[in-house]
Formats: structure tokens, sequence, C-alpha cells
């Protein structure tokens, strides 16, 4: 009888394996598809926070809000030798230099270099680019006005210039 003892046991241990990865893979998926979705609405809410309410007694004088959908804020991090297209902005356009040393060019002008810390502004419709160093990336934090006009690629011997 040991032997048919211990096919049934096998059995039951199988039976209880099988139904115990059953389990857990259905609690896996469950977690996974929560986490995600706590993640992905988090994710939103940081992206998107809602500005505070303008109030008034934080200012002296008159100030009146403005709309601010013709705004773009955007960070970018370029690794060593990357730039933007050449382009413009119908509004003008501010970069603040976060890290790193960044390159930019406006048509018709000499390359300038800009440290860490500091802003390059571009005027309206001035066709312009940016990025980083050949050797050296660069992050940028960018205040984008208006439209924003897509032109060619910068070359590499624009690039290069000085």
């Amino acid at each position: 009888m040991p032997g048919l003892f211990e096919s049934a046991y096998s059995a039951f241990l199988y039976r209880t394996e099988e139904i115990t990865m059953r389990r857990t893979v259905v609690l896996l998926v469950v977690l996974g598809l929560g986490g995600f979705a706590a993640w992905s609405q988090g994710a939103q809410q940081a992206g998107q926070p809602a500005p505070p309410p303008f109030n008034p007694a934080n200012f002296v004088g008159t100030v009146t809000p403005r709309p601010a959908a013709d705004i773009r804020l955007n960070r970018y991090h370029f690794d060593a030798g990357a730039r933007t297209n050449w382009h413009s902005h119908e509004a003008g356009q501010v970069v603040y230099v976060e890290e790193g040393r960044l390159r930019a060019q406006e048509k018709g002008q000499r390359t300038r270099e800009f440290p860490q810390g500091s802003t390059f502004h571009t005027a309206p419709g001035v066709p312009h680019w940016h990025g980083s160093f050949p050797t050296e990336g660069v992050t940028q934090v960018s205040l984008s006005f208006g439209v924003t006009n897509w032109m060619e690629k910068v070359s590499d011997e624009d690039y290069r210039r000085r």
C-alpha cells in the first residue's frame, strides 16, 4: 500500500501546487493592474499640477492673471552632439541651462555658448537652433511662446562653425 499512498499524496501535492500557482498568478495580475492604474494617475497628476488659485492679497497694485494656453514648458536632455533642427517661435523662446553647457545660434549670427545657470533668449520669429556641445550633454528648460515653426536640420558644418 505504500505505493498507493505515495501516489495519492503526490497527486494531492500537485493539485495544491497548481491551485497555489493559479492564485499567485491572479494575485500578481490584480496587483500589477492596480499598481499601474495608481502609477498612471499619480504620473498624470504630478505632470500636470493644478495651478494655485489667484490671490490678489499676494500682490501690491493691480495684477491680472492671463491665460497661458500658448506657452509650453519643456525640459530636455541632449546627449553630446545632439541639437534641435532650425526653428522659430511665433512669440519667442527662453531657454535655461540647467546642467552642462548649451550651444545656440540664430540665423546669420555666430554660434554662442551658454554655461550652466544662464539663459538664452530668442526674439519672435527668429530662426535658431540650440543643443549640446560635441563632447558633453546638456539639460535645458525652455519656455516657448506661440506656435513653433520647424525647419531643416542643422548641418554638421553649421553646428561646428563658431
